[in-house]
C-alpha cells in the first residue's frame, strides 16, 4: 500500500512538473505519458501504467513532455510502431521484400494501414539497393532508408503517416 501512495505521489509530481509542456500541446497529460517518452516508446501500446512508470523513473517525465513539445506528431502512433518495427525486424523485411511475401512484409503492411502505398515501396527499396549508399552503408542507415521509403511512399499514396 505504502508503494502505490509513493508512485501516486511521484506521478502527480512529474505531472504538475510537466504541466507547463501541456499548454502548447494539443495532447492530454495523459496521451504524452502514455505515448510520448521513452515510456511511451517501449510500452504505449502494451501498457499505459507501464509507460507512465517509466516515463516518471527515467526522468521524471521531462522527456514524454519534451518528445510531445517538439514533435506531438511522432508520439506513439503508427510512425513509432514502423519506426521501431523496421529497426528491430530489418533483415527479415529486407528478405521479404526481395522475395514479395512473407510475414514481415505482411506485419509492415498492417502498420502502414495503407494498401495504395504497398506497391511501390518493393520497387522503390530494389532501386536504392543498387546505389552506392545501400552498397556502403550499415544496417541502420538502411532501415533509416527503407523507413523514408514507406513514409514517402504513404504520403505520396496521401495517407496518414501519424
Amino acid at each position: 500500500m505504502l508503494k502505490k501512495a509513493f508512485a501516486l505521489l511521484v506521478i502527480s509530481a512529474a505531472l504538475s512538473v510537466a504541466a507547463p509542456a501541456q499548454a502548447k500541446s494539443n495532447y492530454s497529460l495523459q496521451h504524452i505519458y502514455t505515448q510520448c517518452g521513452i515510456g511511451g516508446l517501449i510500452f504505449g501500446k502494451i501498457s499505459p501504467v507501464l509507460a507512465v512508470i517509466s516515463n516518471v523513473t527515467w526522468d521524471l517525465g521531462t522527456t514524454a513532455a519534451l518528445s510531445d513539445s517538439l514533435s506531438p506528431n511522432l508520439c506513439g502512433g503508427q510512425i513509432v510502431a514502423r519506426a521501431v518495427f523496421i529497426k528491430e525486424n530489418f533483415p527479415s523485411i529486407e528478405q521479404d521484400l526481395a522475395s514479395g511475401r512473407g510475414e514481415h512484409l505482411t506485419a509492415l503492411n498492417g502498420l502502414m494501414a495503407c494498401p495504395a502505398a504497398n506497391s511501390h515501396i518493393r520497387d522503390d527499396y530494389a532501386h536504392y539497393t543498387l546505389s552506392p549508399a545501400y552498397q556502403q552503408g550499415k544496417t541502420t542507415e538502411n532501415s533509416e532508408e527503407l523507413f523514408q521509403i514507406v513514409n514517402d511512399n504513404m504520403e505520396a499514396a496521401h495517407c496518414s503517416i501519424a
